[in-house]
Order: C-alpha cells, then sequence, then structure tokens
C-alpha cells in the first residue's frame, strides 16, 4: 500500500498538537492548586476549548483542500477545453490506448474523421484495425508493436471511412510508463491528411512538368526579380539558371521592340492579369529569335501581386516552316515562279497603284501551242523540263515592274506594272514570242515551242482582278483562233462571243434531243468529165430563236463540251440511210462523204459504230467515205494506222481532209491506207495567181499520185480555178462553184439531181 506523505505529516502533526495540549494543560490545573469541583469545570472547559480548536482546524484544511480541489478541477476543465478546441481547430482527434483495460479511447473528433460516432467506432484495437487498408495493416500493427519499446510514435496508414472509401492518416504518439517502466498508456493524435496527400502528389506533378517541359517557364517577384526558371528556359536562352536568378527580364531584350509595344503589354497584365503574343527576344549567344510568351500575374491571398510568371516557346523553327508554307503557297513547285494565287494578288496590288497613283499596266497571258503533243509524245519528264526552260527563258530579260507566273498546265501569266499603252504591251508580247523562237535541247531532243498570247489593259480595259484575268483569256482565245504564235488584244466584241458560246454550249446539249441538228449535202464533182461522183454530209444547227447556225461557230463549242462524238454519229447515221433512199432512186451518185471529228477519232471505236450503222441501213461499205483531219491522224499516228486499217478492213473509202495545214510524216503517210487526199481551200483560194498556191497545190496532187492516191481540191469557186486543177491532174472537186450545200428538202423530192444538174451548167466545159 502507497502512504500518503501529505496526510501522514498532516496526522503526525494533530498528535504532537494534542498530546501537547492534554500533558500541558494538565500540568497547569495541577499548578494552580484548584479544587476538584473547580478542577472538573476547567477539565470539561479544556476539552470544550480542545475540541473547538480542533474543529476550527479541521475547518480550515478542509476548506483549503476544498479551495484546492475546485482549482484544480478548473484547470483540468480549462485544458480540456483548450486541447478540445486544439483538436478541433487542427482537424485532429485524440486516441488514448489503455493497456491494462486493454480498451482504445477515440474521442468524438477522432471518429468524425472517418464519417462515425465513438461507439459505431468502437475502443477496442481489433476494431480500428479492420478499418486499416489491407495494404496497410501488417505494417502499422507491426509497427504499433514495435513502437512500444520506444516512447514516441509516428505513422501514415489508410483507413476506411464510413462512406467506404479510405483517407489517409498521419498518427503521432506518446508512450505512458509506471514507475517500473512498464507500458500504461499510448495516447495520441491523428490527422486527415488525404486531401494534403493529394495537393502533394499535384505539386510534385506540377514540379516534374516544370521541369520536363519543352517551354521555357520564369518566375519573378514582384519587384520583377528572377526567382525561378525551369531546365527549358536555359535550354532556349543559353543562360543557367544561377546566371539570371536576381536578375532583371530586361537581360533578354532584343532592341526590336518600341515603348509603345511594353506599354501595351504591361497595361494588358494591369487590366486583365495576363498578356499573350509573339515577342523577339536574345539568346546569351547573341543571336535574336521570335517566341511565343504568356505571361500572368499571381496574386496572394490577401490580392496583392506575389509573383509574375511567363511561360514561352522558340517559335524559330515554326517561322521557318510558315516561310516555306508561304512560299510554296504562292509559287509553283515545278518553275518556282508566283503561281495563280500570288499573281492575282499583285495584280490587285497594281489595280489599287494604278486608282492612287495613276498607272497604267497590262496583263498578259501566254498558252503554249501544240504542248500536249510533246507532253504525251515524250512523256511528262520531257514536258516538265520544258515548262521550266520555257520559264526561264520568258523571264530573261523582262523589264523592270514585271511578274512571271505559271498559273497551271502550259500557261504563264505576265504583270507589268509599267505599261504606258497597247504600242509597249504589243511591243512586250512580241519580245517574249521572239525569245521562244530557238529551239529547247532537253534529253537528247531539239524541241521547238511557241505561243499564243492574250493582253488585258488596266485600267483601261477593267478596273478588278476577276475582269482583267478574263479578258486577257478573252484575248487568248482570239489569238488561237487566229493561227496560233501570236498576240491578241481583248476588246467587248470579244467578251460578247465569250457570252454567247456559253449559251450556245448550253443550248447544244439539247439539239440532238429536240431534233434542232440538220444534213447539208455539197457535191463532189470529177474535174475530167464534170460529172457529179458523190455528196459531202455538212452538219447544221436550225437554233429555235437563232435561225441556222454556221458549223464554224459551234462546233468548236462541241468538241470543247466533248458533244462532237454524238453529233458526228447521228450525222453518219442520216448520211448513210440518205444515201440508201438515193440508191432506191437510182441516183449515179458513188459514196457520201462523212467528216470524223477529232475526237471520236481518237476513241479509237470508230470502226464499231462505222460497221453498226452500215449493218443497221444495209448501205455497201464501198458507198462510204470517211474523211479524217491530218491533224487528227498525227496526235497518235501509230492508234490511228491501226484504226484506219480496220476501217479500211470493212472496205469503207477513206480520205485525209485538210491537207497541207498539219505536219505530216511522209513515211507514215505512205503507210496509211487511204484512198483521197482532200488539198484544203486556203491553198486553193489564191489559185491560178498565187505562185506560192500554185506550187503548194502542185506539190500535193504530185505526191498523192506518186502515192496512188486521188486528190480532191476544196474552195473551188472559179471557173479558172477548175481548168487551172484539171491541168495539174487533180482528180475531183469541191465548193461554191458546183455548189453550196443544202438540205435535202430542197432537192426536188428528195433527190440531188436538181442540185447536180445546176452544178453540171456551170461548168467550164458546158
Amino acid at each position: 500500500m502507497r502512504i500518503d506523505i501529505a496526510a501522514l505529516r498532516l496526522t503526525l502533526g494533530y498528535l504532537l498538537l494534542a498530546g501537547l495540549w492534554i500533558l500541558l494543560s494538565d500540568q497547569l490545573l495541577t499548578v494552580l492548586g484548584l479544587s476538584l469541583a473547580q478542577l472538573e469545570r476547567l477539565q470539561s472547559l479544556k476539552g470544550l476549548i480542545f475540541v473547538g480548536l480542533t474543529a476550527a482546524l479541521l475547518y480550515l484544511v478542509l476548506h483549503r483542500h476544498a479551495q484546492q480541489y475546485r482549482r484544480a478541477r478548473l484547470q483540468l476543465t480549462s485544458n480540456e477545453e483548450r486541447l478540445r478546441l486544439a483538436l478541433d481547430a487542427t482537424r485532429d482527434g485524440l486516441w488514448d490506448w489503455d493497456f491494462a483495460a486493454r480498451r482504445v479511447f477515440f474521442s468524438p473528433s477522432y471518429a468524425a474523421l472517418l464519417g462515425l460516432t465513438p461507439q459505431a467506432l468502437g475502443d477496442t484495437r481489433d476494431a480500428w484495425a479492420e478499418r486499416l487498408h489491407p495494404e496497410d495493416r501488417e505494417r502499422v500493427l507491426q509497427a504499433l508493436a514495435v513502437d512500444q519499446q520506444y516512447d514516441s510514435y509516428d505513422n501514415v496508414y489508410r483507413l476506411r471511412h464510413a462512406d467506404g472509401t479510405y483517407r489517409w492518416f498521419h498518427s503521432r504518439g506518446r508512450l505512458l510508463r509506471d514507475e517500473g517502466g512498464r507500458p500504461q498508456r499510448f495516447i495520441g493524435i491523428a490527422s486527415d491528411i488525404t486531401q494534403q496527400r493529394a495537393n502533394d502528389e499535384s505539386l510534385r506533378q506540377a514540379a516534374a512538368v516544370f521541369d520536363a517541359t519543352q517551354e521555357g517557364v520564369l518566375v519573378t517577384d514582384p519587384e520583377q526579380r528572377i526567382v525561378h526558371v525551369n531546365p527549358a528556359f536555359s535550354r532556349i536562352t543559353g543562360y543557367s539558371a544561377e546566371e539570371v536568378l536576381g536578375q532583371h527580364p530586361t537581360l533578354l531584350k532584343s532592341g526590336r521592340h518600341d515603348a509603345a509595344f511594353y506599354q501595351s503589354l504591361w497595361q494588358a497584365l494591369h487590366n486583365r492579369d495576363a498578356w499573350s503574343g509573339e515577342v523577339w527576344n536574345r539568346r546569351k549567344s547573341g543571336e535574336i529569335y521570335p517566341q511565343w510568351q504568356c505571361i500572368r500575374v499571381i496574386h496572394d491571398e490577401h490580392g496583392r501581386i506575389s509573383h509574375y510568371v511567363a511561360v514561352f516557346s522558340d517559335i524559330t523553327a515554326l517561322k521557318r516552316s510558315q516561310r516555306e508554307l508561304d512560299y510554296l503557297a504562292h509559287h509553283d513547285p515545278l518553275s518556282n515562279l508566283p503561281n495563280r494565287l500570288l499573281f492575282t494578288e499583285r495584280i490587285a496590288h497594281a489595280l489599287e497603284r494604278s486608282k492612287s497613283e495613276q498607272l497604267r499596266g497590262a496583263v498578259l497571258l501566254i498558252d503554249l501551242d501544240h504542248f500536249k503533243h510533246i507532253n504525251e509524245s515524250l512523256g511528262h519528264n520531257v514536258g516538265d523540263l520544258l515548262l521550266k526552260s520555257v520559264g526561264e527563258r520568258l523571264q530573261q530579260d523582262l523589264p523592270g515592274g514585271c511578274t512571271l507566273a505559271r498559273l497551271g498546265g502550259d500557261e504563264f501569266g505576265l504583270l507589268s506594272e509599267t505599261c504606258a499603252g497597247a504600242p509597249q504591251a504589243a511591243e512586250l508580247a512580241q519580245n517574249l514570242l521572239r525569245c521562244l523562237e530557238a529551239p529547247f535541247r532537253l534529253d537528247e531532243h531539239e524541241l521547238y515551242i511557241g505561243a499564243s498570247i492574250g493582253i488585258s489593259l488596266f485600267p483601261d480595259d477593267a478596273d478588278s482582278v476577276e475582269q482583267v484575268l478574263r479578258n486577257a483569256d478573252s484575248a487568248l482565245f482570239k489569238a488561237k483562233s487566229s493561227g496560233r504564235e501570236g498576240y491578241a488584244f481583248y476588246v467587248q466584241e470579244l467578251t460578247d462571243y465569250a457570252r454567247q458560246r456559253v449559251e450556245l454550249a448550253s443550248s447544244l446539249r439539247h439539239a440532238l434531243d429536240n431534233h434542232e441538228l440538220r444534213v447539208f449535202y455539197q457535191p463532189l464533182h470529177d474535174l475530167e468529165n464534170g460529172n457529179p461522183v458523190g455528196m459531202e454530209a455538212l452538219v447544221r444547227w436550225q437554233h429555235p430563236q437563232r435561225g441556222l447556225i454556221p458549223p464554224a461557230e459551234f462546233i468548236p463549242i462541241a468538241e470543247d463540251n466533248g458533244m462532237i462524238g454524238p453529233i458526228d454519229a447521228w450525222v453518219l447515221e442520216q448520211a448513210c440511210g440518205q444515201m440508201m433512199r438515193w440508191n432506191a432512186e437510182g441516183s449515179a451518185l458513188r459514196f457520201v462523204a462523212v467528216n470524223v471529228s477529232s475526237r471520236l477519232f481518237s476513241r479509237g471505236e470508230l470502226d464499231l459504230k462505222v460497221a453498226q450503222v452500215l449493218a443497221e441501213t444495209g448501205l455497201s461499205p464501198q458507198q462510204l467515205e470517211l474523211e479524217v483531219t491530218e491533224s487528227a491522224i498525227m496526235e497518235d499516228p501509230d492508234a490511228a494506222l491501226s484504226l484506219l486499217t480496220r476501217l479500211r478492213a470493212l472496205g469503207v473509202r477513206l480520205a485525209i481532209d485538210d491537207f497541207g495545214t498539219g505536219y505530216s510524216s511522209l513515211a507514215r503517210l505512205k503507210r496509211l491506207p487511204v484512198d483521197k487526199l482532200k488539198l484544203d481551200q486556203s491553198f486553193v483560194r489564191g489559185l491560178p495567181d498565187d505562185i506560192e498556191d500554185a506550187a503548194i497545190a502542185r506539190a500535193v496532187i504530185a505526191l498523192g499520185h506518186s502515192l496512188g492516191l486521188y486528190v480532191l481540191a476544196e474552195g473551188i469557186e472559179s471557173p479558172a480555178q477548175v481548168d487551172f486543177l484539171r491541168a495539174l491532174g487533180c482528180d475531183y472537186g469541191q465548193g461554191y462553184h458546183f455548189g453550196r450545200p443544202a438540205p435535202v428538202t430542197a432537192n426536188h423530192g428528195g433527190t440531188p439531181m436538181a442540185t447536180v444538174a445546176q452544178a453540171s451548167q456551170t461548168d467550164t466545159r458546158s
């Protein structure tokens, strides 16, 4: 039993005082010599006084003890309240493990951290251990056992919350021991650090991103002293962290930006707490480079500026790529000349200048003549080399203020911003044509190429880019139509003509279905005896509004829009059917001639179509003559030879139309299975007076006969021409002298005899 020292001291004091009182008071009474009665009374009084004094003394002792107890209770209550408030303020929970009672006390705040009440949480270590995360349980219980050997405890683990999730806890405690050093109580606090761990993880990730990001990061304090940079900053700028910490960011300034730029930057930071844009800065090496930079203002909890953060990236490569893309977007990759986009932009700029500075200029569209034949016969590689060489040659000796561009295919454009008028534009076009006269030597080929040029003047002809190009294109068409290898200016009539072409092209698509096409026939005569030998079928278009449209107006349109093939097939059917009707009427005509367009001829299926029509109409092949132009044959001579051979096998007649206007090879010509050459009317028109026409006519007739071919002269309009051609030995003739093309209905009941009779009366021998 443990003796209370304070109680023992109080008891011994009381015994001493009481003993002294009894001994001293009795001796005093004996000394006084009182009577027995007086002595008895004084003994009673002495006892009463002793009781009173001891009672007073006991009261004082008990009163003092009660005061001390109350003060202790108040102090304990105050300490408990302070502890509770402290735990509440720190959101911590108290735990107290009593080893003797084998119970654990958990404060209400501890239970609240797990979403529980103290009753639900329980008061045993096993109940608490059940809430440990499976991955943490063994480690935590082992740590608790080990820590009983030490006075302090610190651990981190996960406990299951009432909602089923696991929360991270940081637990700290102290072991209390008795006088014998044996563990008596284990007491401590626990904190929920789930959010803190999440924040720490976010900070670690942010730090990893900060260090690993490819963008440079610079952080300054409110006085704009650099306090932190990341590795990318050093990699981009060349400055190490030690070299720039404490420095001002003006260390990086390039000097390219004026004060207004920085004033605008700071104004944006003041108004929006952020700025982003392109900045040119200087590396440590002195190199000036572009960067895209974003700056943000960071405020503390009181709203005061705590930091400035700048994030930037080096956009040198991006700028270079942009320049390359811009070049590719505005230049032709083959010739490195400006392309259509850049060309139109410069025309727009020139038009603006012409308005403000009263300047005049010209746009020339240059189209290479017969480039398609070179490209297809020699291959695209040679064609590309030729285009590149043409661009280089056209660019030579160009006057100042000119832009040469490749617009696509074999078309080039030239903008002259200082062309005073038509004479200067014509001289420029002539120079361009002359520079192409010399041959091009490419891959062991010697090539000649000409060009046609359309010219539009501004602001005379147009005041917009679209109109200038449209006018130049119209002029180019005129140049091509005039025989190529020349130039032409735009006039308003060309625009009207182009508009009519569009309208005609639209109407032509319905002409066959609406039965608007007609077949006219022109007689072919034997020049030796003047007798008609055949008829040539010629197509005409009876337009419902415009009346009869000549073939020279709608045939080119049909060739462009692909209608010429169906039209040729229709004419072939009509001509063969009409020849059968003439045979039934007893006509002396030997054949009917039908023109075959280059489009239908190049498709290679002409023999199948001819065989089908002959079978359907019943016409003898010997009574059908097909006229193919020289240029159509020479587009692909080998394919043409194969097709002509198949047609000849059918038994039809074959003639080469417009002979002398193309570029036939005599070596190929002699191999073609044809029966007749048709001398083009351009060589007949000047006969008999034109010496050159006479020489050509004489040569063609002699050539034809030497190859065993008949020769027919087109466009005969006078008796003198008939006599001259007959003298040269020409076999057949055709032209207004014998008769104009006319529909069958004009020939008295559907026969051509009236026309033939009329033509016979005009023969020089009649």
